[in-house]
């Protein structure tokens, strides 16, 4: 090849093209100074976007820069990497963060004939070769020219391990229809890849889901339930993991929805992803599949219950009664004592013989006739213009950044039912505009799925846990700004608490605090009704201060896995009602990395045992259940100097000595270094904490 052929080769370019819901992208030549990562990606404007990167030479240190950029600035789509280069998969996969949310497809490896010197690619097509992979360093090709053995050119073997063990991902229908029709990948559909289709009707929202729990994408989900909405699982694959993004929706959806029924629930989903908390407040369940064993003919059936047909037995722990289908035997239910107690807590539901003819109907839809509520442009309606539930007038809207300082007002002065004056960056007004009645325009977050006051909500992302905090209606933007930022951080907690599975914290702590903060919130969500009269307030004032105590706790106990800051903020500024002085109300998010919620996880949940005594740092929601907790560890097991003073377990040890104790590594760092006598200070459930002497 020539010199001017080589650097005309080198050179950048892409072309690109749009066929239905995909951007298709092919990338050539370097990556240089010549890709402008940023205005490439605001020029896409589907949801999915397929990248061809067969024709990639390299990435320069620029170009690297620019791709994190078009990472960044697409970090809300769908993207899938094929064809992938020999060497623009080596630096996709050795460079940290240079894959980023995008989905590896297909890659080419290159091979050489030990005879003949000749080179041959091979590509390999991830979701169908995974397995494959791992055992590439080995691999050889008959050469096509000679014969001989072509083997991998120098790899390291941890260079495919690395690629093989990505997480799994499920092809969009769209995407793999096209590789299969463009590439000729031969791929079949994913039938675990999840799946939501909708329809609407008044007040009714009939929500279908299918495939895999665990890859639900939450904010979608939630964004499509509205009113009364009827979710039908019958399509979803559940195994009992892979539920905190379903605990994710339930908890942003309930803030918003008039109640959530749930259709055909797969075998054990009630006793796994359903609380009891959630029975009393607006979950209903219409009907679930429970397990059956056969004792004649030793077959194991699900049988789906209708919980309004047979509501008599459920309320008191039975099963209703059912015959094998093969030897027509009385089948015994398998149900052990959790799922007798999750049974008699199924609620009662009204009848709503509008929602039933509704139901008739639509459950006989095929998908294609559904909404596609995961499609970009349709998943939700939209947004409201202003918050709902509520009739005041914005008097600003603004967006906040991560940092307090540097505010500037950034939307429009709008009086609902008067002429519409616009300030353009707080400066002078323009003229009036007869605007009469018309709602107030103006653009939120994305990451915003509720408005409701003083609510929270935490959505499970790719590669993070989004936490949002909403404030009250507050007299001033500190105020509102305290209240958000504590209620974010305090739903982290909660969620926090959700993924521990140590048995000792699930059945001796988990359940206290979970019911003290599930019966305040819904205190406060009751009184709603009326936010200037005093039940309100006070119902608010003691959520607010439960949550708070709870933060507190957490940054005492919490360590370096406590986020420092938070990742955004917005704001907006209301005209109060009934001559009352402007209120705000504020959102705050978290934005915290899967690993730092992992180590908050285990910083809760893992032991730590001195002189005999196994303890776990206290969690902070118990800051709920106990007014003055503060901080302190909790012994599981207890260790004879300790029994000897009375010590039991599920204590709160708060300090030994002097020392105030925040954490389990503190306590047995600390009672390492002491000996005789030593005063420590306990508490026992409601009661104030007590000096006990332990004799060391």
């Amino acid at each position: 090849m020539s010199t001017a052929a080589a650097h005309a080769q080198d050179q950048f370019s892409y072309s690109k093209s749009v066929q239905g819901g995909l951007t298709l992208l092919t990338m050539r030549g370097t990556l240089n100074e010549q890709f402008d990562g940023k205005k490439l990606a605001a020029a896409i404007k589907t949801k999915k976007v397929v990248i061809q990167m067969r024709e990639v030479r390299r990435f320069a240190s620029w170009g690297m820069s620019q791709w994190m950029d078009f990472l960044r600035t697409t970090a809300d789509r769908d993207l899938y990497l094929v064809e992938c280069s020999t060497y623009s998969v080596s630096q996709l996969n050795l460079v940290t963060g240079l894959l980023g949310h995008a989905k590896l497809v297909s890659f080419y490896a290159a091979y050489r004939c030990e005879a003949c010197g000749s080179n041959v690619e091979a590509r390999f097509i991830v979701p169908k070769d995974r397995d494959l992979i791992y055992s590439l360093p080995n691999s050889a090709y008959e050469c096509p020219k000679c014969k001989g053995t072509s083997k991998l050119e120098e790899y390291p073997a941890s260079f495919f391990d690395t690629i093989a063990d990505r997480p799994a991902f499920d092809l969009d229908d769209e995407v793999l229809a096209n590789l299969n029709n463009t590439l000729g990948y031969d791929l079949a559909p994913d039938l675990i890849r999840f799946r939501a289709h909708r329809a609407v009707k008044g007040p009714y929202t009939y929500l279908r889901l299918s495939g895999s729990m665990g890859t639900m994408p939450t904010a979608k989900v939630v964004d499509a339930a509205q009113g009364t909405t009827v979710v039908d699982l019958s399509g979803i694959v559940f195994d009992g993991d892979g539920i905190m993004p379903w605990r994710s929706f339930t908890q942003a959806s309930l803030l918003s929805v008039k109640q959530l029924q749930l259709l055909n629930c797969p075998v054990g989903f009630i006793d796994h992803a359903v609380s009891p908390a959630e029975l009393r407040d607006k979950v209903k369940i219409r009907t679930f599949a429970l397990a059956y064993e056969c004792p004649r003919c030793e077959t194991t059936v699900a049988q789906m219950i209708d919980v309004a047909e047979n509501l008599e037995q459920l309320v008191v722990g039975v099963a209703p009664p059912a015959r094998c289908s093969v030897c027509q035997s009385s089948l015994v239910p398998v149900l052990s004592a959790d799922q007798s107690a999750q049974l008699r807590a199924l609620p009662a539901r009204d009848r709503d013989p509008a929602l039933e003819k509704f139901l008739s109907k639509v459950r006989s839809e095929q998908a294609d006739k559904l909404e596609n509520v995961l499609v970009a442009g349709t998943a939700a309606p939209a947004k409201p213009t202003a918050p709902s539930g509520n009739s005041r007038t914005i008097a600003w809207i603004a967006l906040g950044t991560a940092t307090v300082g540097g505010l500037a007002a950034a939307g429009a002065v709008v009086f609902r039912d008067k002429p519409q004056v616009v300030v353009q960056g707080g400066g002078t007004p323009g003229p009036s505009i007869d605007a009469g009645p018309e709602k107030p325009q103006y653009t939120r977050p994305e990451w915003i799925v509720s408005d409701v006051p003083a609510s929270s909500y935490c959505l499970d992302q790719i590669n993070r846990l989004m936490c949002v905090g909403v404030s009250s209606y507050r007299a001033t933007r500190e105020d509102a700004v305290a209240e958000a930022n504590d209620a974010a951080l305090e739903e982290l907690v909660n969620t926090v608490g959700l993924k521990v599975t140590e048995p000792f914290f699930r059945e001796q702590i988990l359940t206290g605090f979970s019911e003290v903060r599930q019966k305040a919130l819904s205190a406060m969500r009751d009184a709603d009704v009326d936010r200037y009269g005093p039940t309100y307030a006070a119902a608010n004032e003691a959520v607010r201060k439960g949550r708070k105590r709870v933060v507190d706790v957490l940054r005492i106990s919490g360590g370096a896995a406590v986020p420092a800051q938070r990742s955004d903020w917005y704001w907006e500024e209301y005209a109060g009602e009934k001559g009352r002085g402007n209120e705000t109300l504020v959102f705050v998010r978290y934005d915290v990395p899967i690993d730092t919620v992992r180590a908050l996880v285990d910083r809760y949940s893992t032991p730590t045992t001195a002189e005999g005594t196994t303890a776990m740092t206290a969690f902070p929601s118990l800051a709920w259940q106990y007014p003055d907790f503060a901080g302190g560890v909790i012994p599981t097991k207890v260790g004879k100097p300790f029994a000897r003073a009375g010590v039991e377990a599920k204590s709160i040890i708060t300090a030994l000595g002097e020392v105030k104790i925040a954490d389990a590594p503190t306590f047995a760092r600390k009672l390492a270094d002491l000996s005789g006598d030593v005063a420590v200070t306990v508490k026992v459930g409601d009661a104030a904490p007590q000096v006990v002497q332990v004799k060391l």
